[in-house]
C-alpha cells in the first residue's frame, strides 16, 4: 500500500500534524514581518506609561475615618480565668426573655420617634441638621462652613432680591416676568434662542457636583435672578444645597471645608425621602415634604428647620397635633407638595398622599387643616394649582388627570360629602406629573404611555377631555432604579410662548427644552 503524503506550499509531509505545524510557522513568520507585533507592544507600553488623569469630582466627599485599633482576641471566661456573672433566664413568654441575677444591667432602648422621624418635632438648628448626616460626611470645618452660608451668604442673596410690585397680578409667582426674552407675537426672540444654544454640560468640573449621598427625589432653585442656589432632596432625607456660583464663600484659613465640598452644604431634616420642595415668594423660607409624613421649613430669619406639619394616626395621645388623624398606616406618605400662591407667605400649601388624598394646610394664626379629601383610589403623584387660585389639577396612578374646584371641597371638620371633579382626561397609563404653565393656559402631563401631553384651557373645561391639544412622543421609561421624569415649565415665561424642560431616556441621555407648541428647541448632552 502506498503511504499518504500531505503537501503544503510545495513541500511534502509524512503526517498531517507536520503539515499543520508548517502552516502555523508560516503564519508566525508573516505576522513578524508585517510589524504588527512591534506596533502593539509600543501601544501597550504607551498606555501603561500614560496614566489616566483622575476625574475631579465636585461636591460632597466622604471624610477619611481613622483606622480603628484591632480588637483583642476573644476568650471564654473559663479560659481567661474570670468568674461567671451569675445571670440566668427568669422567664420566657411569646419569644421574649426576662433575665435576672448577677450584675446584669439591661441596655437602654434606642429612642425612636413617630414614623422614624429625626426628633419629636422640635426645631433643628443648622449644626444639628448637619451633624445628623453622620460622621461620613462631617469633617472639620463642615458645620462652620454651612453656618456661614445659611447665616451670612443666603441672607445677602435674599437682600438683593427685587422688590415685588404691589400691582403684580395675584397668583403669579414673583420670578415670572412677562415678555422675558419673548416678542409680543409669542415667537422666540434671538436673545432667548441664543441663550438656549449656549447651554451646555460639556465641562464636568464646573457643571456637575455630588449634592446628596443617595438618589435625588426632588430639586428646586432659589428665586434669585442673579445667583444660582440649587437644592436637592434625596432618598434618605438629606437636603443638599449647592452654591453653584460660589458666591460669598469663606476665605483664608476658614475656606478649607467649603473648598473641599465646592460650595455644597448637606443637612438632614428628615429620615424619609424628600418628595417635594419649594421656596416661598420672598426667597426666605424653604419648605420640604417627606415620606416620613413631616413638612419642615428652613426660615432664613429664624435660622432653624422648623416642623410646621406632621401626620399622625388617630391615637388620642396625638389629638392636640395639627396632623391628627391624617396618617393611615405604613403605606401612607406625603407624595408631593404645592404652595397655595393665593397667599405669598408660604403659610398655606397642598399635600398629596400615597393613598389618593389631598390635604390643604393653613398655618396662619394657630394653624388648621382646611380639608383632607380622598380624591383618587390610587396614589396621587402631583398636585398643581392654577394661577386663578381655585382650580387644582391632580394626577397619578389612576391614569387620569382631574381638575377640581378647591372652593367646593368639604371642610375637614364638618361635611364628608365626596367632591366631584370639574373635568378629566385619561392617559391610558399612570401619570408621573401634571403642572399648569405660569400663565395657566396650558396643563402639561408626563405619562407612562411615553408621551408629553398639553391640554389647553383645561381649567375652563367640563366633563371628559377627549384629546390633548398637543401630544409629543417621548421616552419616559426610567425603570425602578431611577426617579421618574417630570416635565416642568420654566417659571420666568408668561407670554403667548412658554417653554418647558424634561429629561429623556433617549441614548445618549439628554435634557430637552420644548416650546408650548410642542417644538423641540434644544437638546443638551453631557
Amino acid at each position: 500500500d502506498s503511504q499518504e503524503v500531505f503537501v503544503f506550499n510545495g513541500q511534502s509531509y509524512v503526517t498531517y500534524q507536520e503539515m499543520v505545524d508548517a502552516k502555523r510557522q508560516r503564519n508566525r513568520d508573516m505576522l513578524a514581518k508585517s510589524g504588527l507585533l512591534e506596533a502593539k507592544a509600543a501601544v501597550d507600553n504607551a498606555a501603561i506609561e500614560q496614566k489616566r488623569p483622575a476625574v475631579n469630582v465636585r461636591g460632597l466627599k466622604r471624610s477619611k475615618a481613622a483606622q480603628p485599633a484591632p480588637l483583642p482576641r476573644r476568650k471564654s471566661s473559663r479560659i481567661a480565668g474570670g468568674t461567671a456573672p451569675g445571670i440566668y433566664i427568669e422567664s420566657e413568654q411569646a419569644g421574649k426573655f426576662e433575665i435576672s441575677g448577677g450584675s446584669f444591667t439591661p441596655e437602654e432602648p434606642e429612642v425612636k420617634f413617630y414614623n422614624n422621624r429625626v426628633n419629636d418635632g422640635s426645631d433643628l438648628s443648622i449644626s444639628e441638621a448637619v451633624e445628623l448626616t453622620g460622621s461620613k460626611w462631617v469633617k472639620e470645618g463642615t458645620v462652620d462652613s454651612s453656618e456661614h452660608f445659611m447665616k451670612k451668604t443666603l441672607p445677602d442673596i435674599i437682600d438683593d432680591l427685587p422688590i415685588v410690585s404691589a400691582s403684580r397680578k395675584k397668583g403669579i409667582p414673583p420670578s415670572v416676568a412677562k415678555g422675558s426674552g419673548l416678542s409680543s407675537s409669542g415667537i422666540i426672540s434671538k436673545n432667548l434662542q441664543n441663550h438656549l444654544d449656549s447651554l451646555s454640560l460639556d465641562d464636568p468640573e464646573t457643571c456637575v457636583a455630588k449634592v446628596t449621598p443617595d438618589r435625588i427625589y426632588s430639586v428646586v432653585c432659589h428665586p434669585s435672578p442673579d445667583k444660582i442656589i440649587a437644592c436637592a432632596g434625596d432618598k434618605q432625607g438629606h437636603l443638599g444645597i449647592w452654591n453653584v456660583d460660589q458666591y460669598g464663600v469663606l476665605t483664608g484659613d476658614q475656606a478649607s471645608a467649603n473648598n473641599a465640598s465646592d460650595g455644597v452644604h448637606l443637612f438632614k431634616p428628615h429620615r424619609g425621602p424628600i418628595s417635594s420642595m419649594a421656596w416661598d415668594s420672598s426667597g426666605t423660607s424653604l419648605l420640604s415634604a417627606s415620606y416620613d409624613g413631616s413638612v419642615r421649613v428652613f426660615d432664613a430669619n429664624k435660622q432653624v428647620f422648623e416642623e410646621v406639619f406632621a401626620t399622625y394616626d388617630d391615637d388620642m395621645m396625638y389629638k392636640d397635633k395639627l396632623g391628627y388623624g391624617t396618617d393611615h398606616g405604613y403605606n401612607s406618605w406625603i407624595q408631593s407638595m404645592e404652595l397655595d400662591h393665593k397667599y405669598e407667605s408660604g403659610k398655606m400649601f397642598f399635600l398629596s398622599t400615597s393613598q389618593g388624598g389631598v390635604i390643604h394646610i393653613d398655618l396662619r394664626a394657630k394653624g388648621k387643616v382646611t380639608f383632607d379629601q380622598i380624591l383618587s383610589a390610587k396614589k396621587i403623584n402631583t398636585v398643581s394649582l392654577h394661577p386663578n387660585g381655585h382650580t387644582m389639577a391632580t394626577a397619578g396612578l389612576s391614569t387620569l388627570v382631574e381638575l377640581w374646584d378647591v372652593r367646593k371641597m368639604p371642610s375637614f371638620t364638618t361635611s364628608k360629602k365626596e367632591p366631584k371633579p370639574l373635568a378629566w382626561q385619561s392617559a391610558g397609563r399612570s401619570i408621573n406629573s401634571a403642572f399648569f404653565s405660569p400663565s395657566g393656559k396650558r396643563l402639561l402631563t408626563t405619562t407612562q404611555s411615553n408621551t408629553l401631553d398639553m391640554l389647553e384651557d383645561a381649567h375652563l373645561a367640563n366633563g371628559l377631555i377627549k384629546m390633548p391639544k398637543e401630544r409629543i412622543k417621548h421616552d419616559n421609561m426610567t425603570g425602578r432604579w431611577l426617579a421618574t421624569l417630570q416635565a416642568r415649565w420654566h417659571p420666568g415665561m408668561v407670554s403667548d410662548q412658554e417653554i418647558f424642560v424634561v429629561g429623556s431616556m433617549k441614548k445618549p441621555r439628554i435634557i430637552e427644552i420644548f416650546g408650548d407648541n410642542g417644538e423641540l428647541l434644544r437638546e443638551i448632552r453631557g
